[in-house]
């Protein structure tokens, strides 16, 4: 066997050796198989299914109900009671066991009120914090969806990238199979070097490894948007959403996102739980005060024969009954120091609150300038590796020329399809961070963007 037969057999050998992965459409199978899904239909099943849905939603719920407790502080309250009893049998009277005698059966029924008449203004303040806290709830709500929106939307788009991956890996594969074909007859013609066969096999290699990345990488993609989703079965992307990009120009300008910025779930929920640990100040306060309660007492006691003799009077007029009024006058003089340690504890609340509502602001302000740099920068870029694609592949198509009529050698024919390879990977992941930045944006404002 010659020289030049011997590694043109080698290389015949090495291309068989990856021949496990020749079609690796069929080890998309799994892949394949997952159901379909919008991205709107996804973020809208995540916000109903997933925990932090959940608990913000019950969080808003919790904040009504002591809402509407604190508005029945300023009704009265109101308790009934009812009993019934039956004494029966002997006991002894001087030294003999006697009988006893009278009506077995006794009954009492009675009703009972209290209101507070005055309490410094407590229940006032009260009802203004769990006002505030409905607000905290409500805006968590909402930060708890878009939160939702931005994990979706990151394994979404993750899939997107996951597929553009493998047509990028599938397009080097053919390439570097054409320049496989072209080295070997070139080697068989004695025009090339043997190492220009062997260049080319690692080539076709490298693709199909990266198709089998690519690929994997869907599948890790489809399980974290399938959880996310709360599916039983495996969800994937559209594909139609595949060629979705954030248009820069269709956003609103930079003061109006700053305004929005400034109204985000975020910045609201800080000022909400600054009022909140005001109004608590506020309440704190009032235990400086007296209160002043009325309460109102009705009871009705009856002795009978028999069983159904009074059981069913409540307010009967045969039996005696008793009225109370009584008001009560409270003014705490000292509790041991107990008030000034809360109207203290209160006190550092509002100033904690108040210096987190200011950095909230800040913060949503260098959010709001690094999310919108991220988007256009991302979106230049991707302009950017268009542009670099298009020559790459005319670069590779004239060095595929020159290296068939000799005119170049295999390294630069390498070193274009590596720049061409280069060119797309950057061009997925400038895509990739343009939809994530957009995301982010509408996670920061509380708002779909167009």
């Amino acid at each position: 066997m010659t020289i030049r037969n011997f590694f043109l057999a080698a290389a015949s050998i090495a291309a068989v050796c990856f021949s496990p992965v020749a079609n690796p459409v069929h080890a998309q199978s799994a892949a394949d198989e997952a159901r379909a899904i919008s991205l709107e239909s996804a973020v809208d099943a995540a916000q109903r299914s997933l925990p932090a849905a959940v608990q913000a939603r019950g969080s808003l719920r919790t904040a009504e109900a002591q809402r509407r407790s604190a508005i029945g502080a300023y009704i009265p309250s109101l308790n009934m009671n009812a009993s019934t009893g039956r004494t029966a049998g002997a006991t002894y009277f001087q030294g003999n066991l006697v009988p006893l005698t009278g009506n077995p059966w006794s009954y009492s029924n009675g009703l009972s009120s209290n209101i507070e008449l005055f309490d410094g203004g407590r229940r006032l303040h009260e009802l203004r914090r769990t006002a505030a806290q409905i607000d905290v709830a409500d805006v968590g709500l909402t930060s708890a969806r878009f939160d939702i929106a931005l994990q979706v939307k990151t394994q979404y788009y993750a899939v997107l990238a996951a597929r553009e991956s493998e047509s990028a890996a599938s397009a080097q594969l053919k390439e570097a199979e054409a320049q496989l074909q072209a080295a070997v007859a070139r080697v068989s013609a004695g025009a090339a070097t043997k190492s220009d066969s062997l260049r080319s096999v690692v080539q076709v290699g490298n693709a199909r490894l990266a198709i089998l990345t690519a690929q994997n990488d869907l599948r890790v993609a489809n399980a974290a948007l399938t959880r996310l989703v709360g599916s039983d079965e495996t969800v994937t992307a559209e594909p139609s959403d595949t060629a979705a990009l954030p248009d820069e120009t269709a956003l609103p300008n930079l003061d109006d996102l700053e305004r929005m910025a400034m109204r985000g779930p975020a910045v609201m929920t800080a000022d909400a739980n600054l009022q909140a640990a005001r109004a608590s100040r506020r309440a704190a306060r009032t235990q400086y005060m007296p209160t002043v309660s009325m309460s109102f007492n009705y009871g009705l006691n009856e002795a009978s024969r028999s069983f159904t003799g009074g059981n069913l009077l409540l307010f009967g007029e045969r039996a005696p009954t008793r009225q109370t009024y009584n008001f009560n006058l409270q003014f705490p003089l000292f509790n041991g120091f107990n008030r000034e340690a809360q109207q203290t504890t209160a006190a550092v609340a509002v100033d904690n609150a108040a210096a987190a509502a200011r950095d909230a602001q800040l913060v949503a302000r260098q959010n709001l300038t690094q999310q919108l740099r991220a988007l256009q920068t991302a979106a230049a870029r991707v302009q950017v590796q268009l542009a670099t694609i298009e020559a790459s592949e005319e670069d590779l198509r004239v060095q595929q020329q020159r290296y068939q009529l000799g005119a170049s050698n295999a390294l630069d024919l390498l070193t274009s399809q590596t720049q061409l390879n280069a060119a797309r990977i950057a061009l997925i992941q400038a895509r990739l961070d343009a939809r994530v930045a957009k995301a982010q944006l509408e996670a920061l404002i509380g708002q779909n963007l167009p």
